[in-house]
């Protein structure tokens, strides 16, 4: 329906509308473009620009916080320096309070049951301002400052929130710091520093011109601004916030759309000495508004564009009109069957070229009958060649057969592992899982059960709790091996600091049965390339099943040797063990392996435990193997690479 609706239009109109698509897309397209690069740079440069000023005053904040704080630890060294006395002590910090420009005051102060009572306060008389202004520091500011303090809090140092005082027209910060007890029960140092720098590079900061910038904390208040910020949305200061308490470090950048305030571009960015967070931001109009300009001017040439299109489209299309009235006549003439037709048209344009292909028409017809008895005889010849094809056809689809076979094998292979994980999984967890069970029940129903038996039980309970926390581990450490999502991280392992770990580790489990782990060394400082968890895993999980698989009064020996290669060190673990079968060593480093050989003293083992470390030991280039007869004991060999000081960690 569309397209007979379609076809009815004059070619005319088609080509007004060509023309109009010709114009009016590629503008729109250069437009969004190019308005796209913009907004995109302009908005690179506006985030890199809230990151630098929000980054840069964090940081002088941070420096200029810094410095008081050390004043601060400074003057409180003075008053518990034992060998001053009180008249040089004050003399000090009096000094102090007069040479420091923005140390307003220093008050010392005890705590005496519920009560502060003042034993020194030095202060400035008067703060002078940039254009020379003298203004006296108001009497009751330490009074307003205790009032609102709960010293009891400040067990080291304290930040407080800046305030802004008036009659001085500055930001100030208050920071107490606790006394030594010694010098000082209950005593505090409380000292006022003015922020008046920290407020005027706040407020030239570049981006102060086009947006804002101040800082808040977790009470979502805002300060060190001198402009009134009503209009900021809440999410900003909720979401600085939020940073205060998460205590993440992160500078981020994040936009906000306000109902009424309008949308922002904000930057937040963490102090480090205090727990404030800088926030830079701007409104989105008025960052963006070079991309609105420029959507005013692309819009003016896409309507220029249109206007020009339809005037040339017109004007073209009555030119074309008249050479093609005339090719319609002639191929009347051709489809009568006068090949020989021609018309008049002396250009080599694209009508020219149809002049010339419906001159050619005629000869091409007479062609192509030749050319299709041609193709019946091919057609003939095909038709005797396709019994041939069906066979190759036949021959590619036996051996796609055969591929589709041997992936159903593999399925299968797969589908028995899987049946066997899953036994083994429920098979091993039954058992504790009925031990759980039964034994809470018990404790739980059994309300005369005497306390030593209740102790018994729940020591049951915890332990086979941890055979199924070491199940469940040992399967998650295979899954996560297979899918080499295990990182490792290759550094200088000292082999005695990790024997000397896991001697202490396994103390107790040897004590319980027996057993001498006997420690061997070629050199104190044996130091192998290797990952120090995974060394520490592999070794844990050798030496655990010597202790497992051995009698009680037997001996466990640990070695470390240099092979013939001066740059391989080989780590041996020796039991006196049942050792292992010929049977035995041609599974022992298959997953779910169940061998001939069970513990000795009641122990649990999955069949994971030495197919997940012969895959750990390959992952930081070594070799394991093991050398053992039936009845004569078990020695497994690690193999790592030896450390090197040449070596790139």
């Amino acid at each position: 329906m569309i397209s007979r609706m379609i076809n009815k239009i004059p070619w005319q109109i088609k080509l007004i509308f060509l023309m109009l698509l010709m114009a009016v897309i590629p503008g729109l397209i250069i437009s969004y473009s190019v308005i796209g690069m913009i907004r995109d740079e302009l908005k690179s440069n506006i985030n890199g620009q809230l990151i630098y000023s929000s980054n840069s005053i964090a940081n002088d904040i941070d420096s200029r916080i810094k410095k008081n704080l050390e004043i601060l630890e400074l003057s409180k060294n003075i008053v518990e320096n034992p060998n001053l006395n009180s008249n040089e002590k004050i003399a000090l910090l009096v000094s102090s309070v007069e040479k420091i420009d923005n140390l307003l005051l220093i008050n010392i102060s005890v705590l005496d049951r519920g009560k502060i009572i003042e034993v020194l306060n030095t202060q400035k008389d008067y703060i002078i301002f940039a254009n020379r202004e003298k203004k006296l520091l108001p009497s009751g500011i330490k009074d307003s400052i205790f009032a609102k303090t709960n010293y009891r809090l400040v067990t080291g140092s304290r930040i407080f929130q800046p305030f802004y005082e008036k009659e001085l027209r500055t930001w100030i910060v208050a920071v107490i710091v606790k006394l030594n007890p010694s010098f000082f029960p209950d005593g505090y140092m409380t000292a006022l520093f003015s922020l008046s720098d920290v407020a005027m590079l706040m407020e030239t900061n570049l981006l102060s011109e086009i947006g804002n910038v101040f800082v808040s904390d977790s009470s979502q208040s805002k300060f060190l601004s001198n402009r009134f910020l009503t209009d900021i949305p809440e999410a900003i200061t909720g979401d600085a916030a939020s940073l205060v308490k998460s205590a993440n470090r992160v500078t981020l950048v994040n936009n906000y759309k306000g109902k009424t305030e309008g949308n922002y571009v904000s930057c937040f960015s963490r102090t480090h000495e205090a727990d404030w967070i800088v926030v830079s931001t701007i409104k989105e109009e008025t960052a963006y508004a070079v991309v609105n300009e420029a959507f005013l001017f692309y819009g003016i040439f896409i309507g220029i564009s249109i206007i020009l299109s339809i005037i040339t489209a017109l004007v073209f299309s009555k030119h074309l009109s008249k050479p093609i009235i005339k090719m319609s006549g002639v191929s009347k003439e051709i489809s009568n069957g006068n090949f020989d037709a021609r018309a008049e048209y002396p250009a080599r344009d694209s009508i020219g070229i149809l002049n010339d292909s419906l001159g050619q028409m005629g000869v091409q017809l007479k062609k192509n009958f030749a050319e299709i008895e041609e193709q019946k005889n091919q057609l003939e010849d095909y038709s005797k060649n396709l019994e041939l094809k069906v066979e190759d056809r036949t021959n590619e689809l036996n051996e796609s057969n055969k591929e589709l076979k041997k992936a159903y094998h593999r399925v299968l292979e797969l589908n028995e592992e899987k049946n066997e994980f899953l036994g083994i999984a429920a098979h091993d967890l039954k058992n504790p899982l009925t031990a759980v069970s039964a034994f809470a029940e018990i404790i739980k129903t059994d309300k005369d059960l005497p306390n030593e038996q209740r102790e018994d039980f729940l020591d049951e309970i915890i332990k086979a709790s941890g055979r199924m926390f070491s199940i469940v581990k040992n399967l998650l450490d295979v899954n996560v091996i297979e899918q080499g999502k295990l990182n490792t991280k290759l550094e200088n392992v000292s082999i005695k600091a990790v024997i000397g770990e896991l001697v202490s580790q396994f103390r107790e489990a040897a004590a319980k049965k027996n057993i001498n782990i006997v420690q061997n060394y070629h050199n104190d400082q044996v130091l192998v390339l290797a990952d120090y968890n995974l060394t520490l895993q592999i070794m844990q999980n050798i030496i655990s099943n010597a202790i497992k698989f051995s009698p009680a009064d037997k001996n466990i020996f640990l070695n470390t040797r240099r092979t013939d290669n001066s740059d391989l060190i080989e780590i041996s673990i020796k039991d006196e063990g049942p050792g292992f079968t010929e049977q035995d060593k041609k599974k022992l480093f298959q997953k779910f392996a169940r061998l001939s050989a069970r513990p000795t003293g009641g122990e649990h083992s999955t069949g994971l435990g030495l197919s997940i470390v012969k895959k750990l030991v390959e992952m930081m280039n070594g070799s394991i193997r093991l050398e053992s007869e039936s009845g004569g004991g078990a020695e497994f060999i690690i193999t790592l690479p030896e450390f090197k000081n040449s070596d790139k960690i």
